[in-house]
């Protein structure tokens, strides 16, 4: 291949068309935009839960939504006064309305507000309310948002309604905050964007650090710097520009994106300069030295970023539109940085030439050190020993890690610091647990059809049943429903005389009400000017008699497994009893639990089939570069011990900290990128040793390519950890833990996979693989 020579020759046009082209897209191009073409739910149309939430909007236009806003009233040292209550009812009414330039009408299409006085029924006195708090102390405002809980719609109305609160002249000792899946999920953003701030400064820093302590030279650490730099601006402006083709880049892509194109551009560009510091420590001129590292080191690289690019694609496949969303942002990113690190980091070679190792005397000269040859020869000396002591090494962490239970409780993300005056979702969260049930803020709606319209007497009836048969099944605390409408702890008797003394007076509200409508044309009379009973029909029967609703709080946290668990046990008793109605009934299930339970399922389906696409890409690719079907497999395989058994240590490692255990999207993330970028190592070794062994022995090429590479491959191993280990620095624990379990994972690609497994293998197996000609 002759791109080294093309590329030396060209090397002025080639920087200067990067200057050109990056400031274009710089100035021309728009900036990412989070908010652009994102979907209402991350969940696949067809999926059960968004069917459900299509369902509940269908049958409840009013009061429904995809996520919750919850406001959390609290007075801590007495009970709530009638002045605190107006304040909250202040507060509802301020959060339906637009307030321009911030929120417009069209902002708040599609929410629902409910306060207190609202599940009041009529003001009848009854002795329970769900949204007052039984102690008196509390109270809750609760906004249905028609967004999932982390898009940047939901975001947004959570803005202006902390805005709103923060603006009302609460009565002093009456503190709020706002929690409920749309909080969290505002909070969540939030953290993520502090956290991609973070990280990028601390990815600088370690590259710039680790490029010092390895060439010593201050311009061999700035000129691949600046170039994965500037394919990094191209990256994040080429991704802007895919958003006007529906492609969706969120704060998590972004960090994603930032922390890998620095990893795998620096890899590349380091494989390259070591090629090229050995030509030029041959006395060869600088440009030959430029053309001749290119040539011996571009087969490698392709083959690298092939798997890494074709390996993340692959997230394509996944139903979860997160994971195929970051998947195809990293891909086209890393190709980017394929151009940068094979154009521009060669012209700038190229143009420095012996003045890019500034300011050491000998600038093509290198040492060998003790350390690899000493590696080298334990690693081929006795290959079989060591092939069998890395692999049991490697089995006992991988054994661990094949068997982990996941961790779903996503709240436990949050922590309770709260600037200004409203508390965030984590301090919503803990006043709520002091005056209700843990499942409070979160319950589980459970949505049942029927083929025809019912009577209220019929939906009456059969919501006693289901009532009854809910309230006996394992962690449901209480249950509210058509029948028992303030929860199953309400004596039904007195709650039937209450209803009873106040018929007359409701009924002449309700003539007054369907009289003032028809005079208005015949419009249906609003939930506010009802009867009691009006009230609790439009709460929890809809419109067309056709569906009702019930709530169930849990008394497990939300989002957990203990609390899924309960929700599955749920399901199967509401099944049971409406086995046997007449008609025939079904049930659809709603609530942050059963969203996270269907989300569990998906994922776990999306693992199962992405990773064989994933790493049959790998071995395809593996296979085009090296032609041997043994040594792909081999490599393959051993990647995939190397992610068992980081996942094992990074499970050990966070339970030390005190954590139940690794977050549910560190399976996935780790894999492909484990999988995909991980495998470099092997690539980079494997190709070397595929050209050492034409004029050597297997023994004396195995030998001659762990000396040589080394050094840059260790380096290149460093970096990656280093860049991707940057996650740590986030505020989340899905970064930290997934930072933790990357830098692991290239750390044991790096200094155990490629050093001492796959050269003991190649010694024993004595498969070399054999280049492609065209490829060099």
């Amino acid at each position: 291949m002759r791109i080294g020579p093309a590329v030396y020759r060209w090397r002025w046009l080639i920087l200067l068309a990067w200057l050109a082209g990056g400031a274009a897209l710089c100035t021309l191009a728009p900036a990412l935009d989070p908010a652009a073409c994102e979907p209402t739910s991350f969940l696949p149309p067809d999926d059960p839960y968004s069917q459900a939430a299509e369902a509940l909007q269908r049958s409840f236009p009013r009061s429904s939504g995809l996520s919750q806003a919850i406001v959390v009233f609290e007075r801590a040292d007495a009970k709530c006064s009638p002045a605190d209550f107006q304040a909250i009812e202040s507060v509802a009414a301020a959060i339906a309305r637009p307030h321009p330039p911030q929120t417009t009408r069209g902002d708040l299409e599609g929410i629902c507000v409910r306060s207190p006085d609202s599940l009041s029924f009529a003001g009848l006195p009854l002795p329970a309310n769900p949204l007052k708090s039984p102690d008196g102390h509390a109270a809750l405002v609760v906004v249905d948002v028609p967004a999932y809980f982390i898009t940047m719609r939901s975001s947004h109305i959570v803005d202006h309604i902390r805005a709103v609160v923060q603006d009302a002249k609460l009565p002093p000792g009456l503190a709020a905050a706002v929690t409920g899946s749309s909080g969290f999920g505002h909070d969540y953003a939030f953290a993520a964007e502090a956290s991609h701030r973070r990280i990028g400064l601390v990815t600088i820093i370690a590259v710039v650090v680790i490029l010092l302590l390895v060439y010593r030279s201050p311009v061999a650490a700035l000129a691949p710097l600046v170039a994965i730099s500037a394919a990094a601006a191209v990256a994040m402006k080429v991704l802007a520009l895919g958003q006007h083709f529906g492609m969706h880049v969120g704060t998590a892509e972004k960090v994603f994106v930032f922390v890998l194109i620095y990893g795998a551009g620096m890899d590349y560009s380091m494989l390259f300069i070591s090629r090229f510091r050995e030509r030029l420590s041959a006395a060869c001129p600088a440009g030959q030295a430029a053309g001749e590292g290119l040539g011996a080191t571009v087969a490698a690289i392709l083959a690298s970023a092939g798997t890494n690019t074709l390996g993340l694609l692959m997230t394509s496949f996944a139903e979860y539109r997160i994971f195929r969303t970051a998947g195809i942002a990293i891909a086209a990113a890393l190709i980017v940085a394929l151009i940068a690190s094979i154009t521009l980091v060669p012209a700038m070679a190229g143009i420095l030439g012996r003045w890019l190792f500034w300011p050491a005397k000998h600038a093509g000269r290198t040492r060998q050190a003790r350390l690899w040859p000493a590696v080298a020869t334990t690693a081929t000396r006795r290959p079989v020993f060591m092939l069998l002591a890395v692999i049991i090494l490697l089995a006992i962490p991988a054994a661990r890690g094949a068997k982990l239970t996941w961790v779903y409780d996503a709240l436990a993300e949050l922590n309770c610091d709260s600037p200004g005056g409203v508390g965030n979702a984590a301090v919503g969260i803990e006043a709520a647990k002091r005056h209700w049930p843990v499942g409070q803020v979160a319950p589980i709606t459970v949505l049942v059809h029927s083929p025809k319209p019912l009577s209220v007497n019929q939906w009456t009836a059969m919501s006693a049943k289901l009532t009854a048969a809910v309230a006996a099944a394992r962690g449901a605390q209480d249950v509210r429903s058509l029948s028992a409408p303030l929860g199953r702890k309400i004596d039904p008797v007195t709650h039937a005389m209450l209803v009873a003394a106040n018929i007359r007076q409701a009924a002449e509200k309700t003539l007054a009400a369907f009289t003032a409508g028809l005079a208005a044309g015949g419009r249906k009379p609003r939930p506010e000017n009802l009867d009691a009973a009006g009230q609790i029909q439009a709460e929890y029967l809809a419109e067309n008699h056709q569906a009702m609703r019930l709530q169930v709080v849990l008394d497990k946290p939300s989002l957990t497994l203990a609390a899924m668990d309960n929700l599955a046990d749920i399901r199967k008793t509401v099944e049971k009893t409406l086995a046997n109605s007449t008609p025939t009934m079904s049930a659809q299930f709603l609530g942050a639990t059963a969203e996270m339970a269907q989300i569990r399922i998906i994922t776990q389906a999306d693992f199962r089939r992405i990773a064989p696409i994933v790493l049959a890409v790998i071995f395809v690719m593996i296979l085009l570069l090296l032609r041997d079907a043994i040594l792909a497999a081999f490599i393959t395989a051993a990647t995939l011990l190397s992610y068992f058994a980081t996942l094992g240590v990074a499970y050990w490692l966070i339970r030390l900290t005190g954590q139940a255990g690794l977050d549910w999207k560190v399976e996935v993330f780790l894999f492909v990128v484990m999988v995909a970028v991980g495998v470099d190592y092997s690539i980079f070794l494997a190709a070397r040793v595929s050209q050492e062994a034409r004029t050597h022995p297997v023994h004396e090429a195995v030998r001659n390519a762990l000396v040589h590479t080394g050094p840059v491959i260790s380096s290149c191993g460093l970096i990656m950890a280093a860049t991707l280990g940057s996650l740590m620095a986030g505020q989340l624990k899905l970064f930290v833990q997934l930072g933790l379990a990357l830098a692991l994972g290239m750390l044991i690609d790096t200094f155990i996979v490629r050093p001492l497994l796959l050269p003991a293998f190649i010694t024993l197996v004595k498969r070399t693989g054999t280049i492609p000609k065209f490829l060099e």
